[in-house]
């Protein structure tokens, strides 16, 4: 068939726009595009005096004859979507540039006009409404094109304010945790911390109900598409809910250590969640230069941040890496004189090939059936011969800190933390986060005593009254009580802190020893370059072929990784003796996940140990 106008017909009737990386949409399959195409063809070849808007006729018909069998209403539905796509995805993109945050708006109308192109029903009714006998093709894109205006408008009318906040599921307790985590999200991408995020959304838990009740199911009230405007009743009727269920066992610390709330306040702190959720629709784009990826997606967290109080105490933290890699490092010296059933000529490889991290070559029992013993002789050596020492030494370095010793710094960290951050805990602190869930733990009768006398600081002598305690010295025995177990609680966590920490370093040491084979290959390949444009600047394969239209791209990718699958067998066997010829599966996806973080690698200096 030519390249005139027919194939511009055929194409207009048959190229989907469809958006596939939705996760509400599954993209078409090609073979659908294919299938529409070919019918396309048939059809010209049938009728070649017939013009463009004699195909809309006929498919428009086709759809509205009930005779016609499904197979055929849907061919000719999505011939006509084809057709309309084009126009609608050029009008969608000018029409979203008139409200804020094109990109997200643009993706949101996308979203919308699909729902109505792909509903059958939808499209006739549309269709129905425009004379196609009286118009030609061209008016009916600009009617389509009128009719998705005044959706998406009478949408955005629908999405007022108050149903943006108050749209929620309360029969799916599901739903509406979700809701809750979402508007959570939103708050503290808004700047607002604790305790009023969880004030906010104690509030708002109990307006939404008040306000479905009131506005959307009274029969009094003037029904309409858009959300009414809440009255003043809604939120005093929410302030007293709030006030009175603050108490409830249920309840966050946060809302209980605080005082009562007007309907003013409620109605404020509406408006601030509404504020926060419209700008979370903002799409935040990412760039992907290796840095900003390699802090979105590989933030380092410090387990000693609550140390680090001073400048001595960040030294200390400093120090402690290097001390225990020295450590490491002594203890692989010393294998020899170590009593073990592993033969001494296989102990130096224990930890580069099995120790679990990113590239472990090896799982432990693989190990032992390789050299002979079973796999918790292998758990066994590298738990006395590794993770004791190192943690005895991380122990007696940390014990030079907290000073005077580990129970005081203890006890002083309680302290500071029930009068200072009861209502407001670090939720990136390890201890603080140990702490409120030992506290959520607790009974009610503790709960409510640490609430009063530490979140709105009340005197003993008054809580004797108001608990019914027979004493002061009854509340001072139970908040000793109490203390005592938060004690035993920071203790256990940083025992906790040193085992991750350990661990941590552990990994990252025998990970940097693989490493630094593979770096060092990778260094003298002659396809170093376009290892780099495929991993480490996430260059896709079409886009370098273009570049280097010689290669064979693939060919060569899959060349360099067998190099460095090579590089890795022979150094296994080289230096250790163990063959990996029957793991090369295993090899391989160790290469790939090495390859992938090509981009925060240092490719001009080799980093060894």
């Amino acid at each position: 068939m030519s390249n005139g106008q027919p194939q511009e017909i055929i194409n207009q009737f048959c190229i989907l726009y469809e958006r596939t990386s939705h996760p509400s949409y599954r993209g078409f399959k090609p073979s659908m595009q294919q299938r529409l195409k070919r019918r396309m063809e048939q059809l010209v070849q049938l009728h070649p005096e017939w013009h463009t808007d004699d195909y809309v006729d006929y498919f428009c018909s086709i759809i509205n004859q009930e005779s016609q069998p499904e197979s055929e209403q849907q061919f000719a539905h999505l011939h006509l979507v084809a057709y309309l796509d084009a126009s609608r995805c050029h009008f969608i993109r000018q029409f979203s540039r008139k409200f804020p945050f094109p990109l997200a708006t643009c993706l949101h109308f996308f979203d919308l006009t699909t729902d109505v192109l792909y509903n059958r029903d939808q499209l006739k009714k549309i269709i129905h409404g425009h004379n196609t006998h009286t118009s030609n093709a061209a008016n009916l894109r600009t009617y389509i094109e009128g009719a998705l205006k005044n959706i998406i408008i009478n949408q955005i009318n629908w999405e007022s304010d108050w149903h943006l906040l108050c749209n929620v599921d309360l029969t799916s307790r599901r739903k509406f945790n979700n809701t809750t985590q979402k508007l959570r999200e939103a708050l503290f991408r808004q700047g607002i911390t604790e305790p009023l995020v969880s004030q906010y959304c104690f509030a708002w838990q109990y307006f939404v109900p008040i306000y479905k009740n009131n506005r959307l199911y009274n029969p009094s009230q003037k029904k309409g598409r858009a959300w009414v405007q809440p009255e003043q009743t809604d939120f005093e009727e929410a302030a007293r809910d709030y006030n009175l269920n603050r108490f409830l066992a249920d309840a966050p610390l946060q809302v209980s250590s605080g005082s009562n709330i007007t309907a003013k306040t409620i109605q404020v702190w509406m408006n601030i969640c509404i504020q926060a959720l419209r700008n979370s629709q903002k799409l935040v784009e990412l760039s992907r230069d290796a840095d900003s990826y390699e802090k979105h997606y590989y933030q380092s967290v410090n387990p000693w941040e609550t140390l680090e109080s001073d400048q001595n105490s960040a030294e200390f933290i400093n120090q402690i890496t290097p001390s225990l890699q020295a450590q490491l490092q002594r203890i692989d010296q010393n294998l020899d004189k170590i009593r073990s059933k592993i033969p001494r000529q296989f102990r130096q490889a224990v930890m580069p090939l099995c120790y679990p991290h990113e590239l472990s070559l090896l799982v432990q029992a693989q190990f032992a059936k390789k050299v002979g013993v079973n796999q918790g002789t292998i758990a066994r050596f590298i738990a006395n011969t590794y993770k004791s020492p190192l943690l005895t030494q991380l122990d007696s370095l940390m014990r030079t800190q907290l000073s005077p010793d580990l129970d005081s710094w203890s006890q002083t960290y309680v302290n500071e933390f029930l009068s200072k951050r009861f209502t407001n805990p670090n939720q990136t602190h390890e201890i603080d986060q140990a702490l409120m869930v030992t506290i959520n733990s607790l009974d009610h009768q503790s709960q409510l005593l640490l609430r009063l006398y530490y979140g709105q600081n009340k005197s003993i002598d008054t809580l004797v009254k108001d608990l019914d305690y027979e004493s002061t010295y009854t509340i001072d025995q139970h908040l000793i009580s109490i203390r005592s177990k938060l004690q035993q609680v920071v203790r256990e966590t940083i025992h906790k802190l040193q085992i991750s920490y350990v661990n941590q370093v552990t990994r990252a040491y025998y990970k940097q020893v693989i490493s630094c084979q593979l770096l060092t290959a990778f260094s003298g390949m002659k396809l170093r370059e376009l290892l780099k444009m495929r991993y480490a600047q996430r260059m896709p394969e079409d886009k370098i072929a273009r570049l280097l239209p010689n290669e064979n791209i693939s060919q060569a990718i899959n060349h360099a990784k067998q190099q460095l699958q090579k590089v890795l067998l022979q150094w296994s066997y080289g230096n250790y003796g163990i063959s990996l010829e029957a793991e090369k599966e295993q090899v391989s996806k160790v290469i790939e996940i090495w390859l992938n973080q090509l981009y925060c690698l240092d490719l001009n200096e080799k980093n060894r140990i």
